[in-house]
Order: C-alpha cells, then sequence, then structure tokens
C-alpha cells in the first residue's frame, strides 16, 4: 500500500525565469571553463615534456663538453632559480617515458607524474651553499684525458700524455697550494 495520495496532483513551484536563465548561464560556463581548464593541463604537460626534451639534449652537450660533473654547475648557472634541480629531473623523466608528446586528457603534471612513476616528494628545504659558477679547469682537463684514456684505439704512448700529465700536475699542485 502505498503512502502517496495519488488523488491529489503533485504541484512544483514555478522559479522565477532569471533564476532557470542564471543557472543554465553558469552551467554553461561551469563546462566552458573544464574545457579550457583540460586544454591548459595538457599545453603544460606538453610544454613540460618539451622542456625535457630540451633539457636532455643540453646535459648530453654540457657533458660530452665539460665532463663529469659539469652538468649542475651549468645547470644552476643558466637558469639561477627559475628551474629548479627537482623540476629539471622530472621534465627529464617524463621526456625520457614518454616517447613522443604526452595526451594526458586533463591530467595535471603531479597526476602525470604519478601515473608515471616519478616522484613528487615535498621539496627539501633550500640551502644557501651556492654550488660553484665556474667548473675548475683541473677537473675539465682531467675529464678530458679519462675521455682519451677510454676511448679505444691503438695502444696509448707514455710520451704521447706526457704534456696532459703535465698540465694536469702543475693545476693540481696549484690548487693544493691554494687551498
Amino acid at each position: 500500500m502505498s503512502t502517496y495520495s495519488t488523488s491529489e496532483p503533485t504541484t512544483i513551484p514555478a522559479l522565477a525565469p532569471d533564476i532557470a536563465k542564471r543557472i543554465t548561464t553558469l552551467h554553461a560556463d561551469v563546462q566552458r571553463l573544464a574545457r579550457e581548464s583540460r586544454q591548459k593541463l595538457n599545453h603544460a604537460a606538453t610544454a613540460a615534456w618539451q622542456a625535457g626534451k630540451l633539457l636532455l639534449e643540453a646535459k648530453a652537450s654540457v657533458v660530452r663538453h665539460g665532463g663529469h660533473g659539469s652538468w649542475l654547475p651549468w645547470l644552476n648557472a643558466t637558469f639561477k632559480g627559475g628551474i629548479s634541480i627537482r623540476t629539471a629531473y622530472r621534465y627529464m623523466k617524463l621526456a625520457r617515458e614518454l616517447p613522443d608528446a604526452p595526451a594526458p586528457d586533463g591530467m595535471s603534471l603531479r597526476q602525470l607524474y604519478f601515473h608515471l612513476g616519478i616522484a613528487t616528494e615535498p621539496k627539501a628545504p633550500k640551502s644557501n651553499d651556492a654550488l660553484p659558477l665556474v667548473i675548475p679547469r683541473h677537473i675539465i682537463l682531467a675529464n678530458k684525458l679519462l675521455r682519451v684514456l677510454r676511448q679505444p684505439h691503438d695502444p696509448i704512448k707514455p710520451q704521447d700524455l706526457s704534456a696532459l700529465y703535465s698540465q694536469l700536475r702543475s693545476l693540481f699542485e696549484t690548487s693544493d697550494a691554494s687551498s
């Protein structure tokens, strides 16, 4: 047995026409803003991916010319706080994980990182210890020497490397004296 009365028709009060019009307008705004938000998120993910590709190219070039240990000083000197090391590494990992530009369908960068397994822990407190902006000459020379020694070629004769060794020795001696 139904507890509702079937003898009397239910009447719904009519809303003022301006309220219904405002609701319709607001609904259209919500849909437009949600669509624009998804587009902006997609643009942000694509920009991060492109930045990652460029950072990977830059890192390869810096390490090739400056040797191991030259990347972080270059990164700090080039961007001077504009991009953090953590952000640069996230962009680079995003570029490595996705061979083509991402199509995240409205995912935020944090959601995209999570989906790809890229860590996004809270930032550590910034230290006031700045890395040197200039790579010391003896490090560059030592890296060049190591690169030459690692290349496959005919046996290296000690007299061929004597000039490099003497330059390196004099640099280390002057750096030890100044320390």
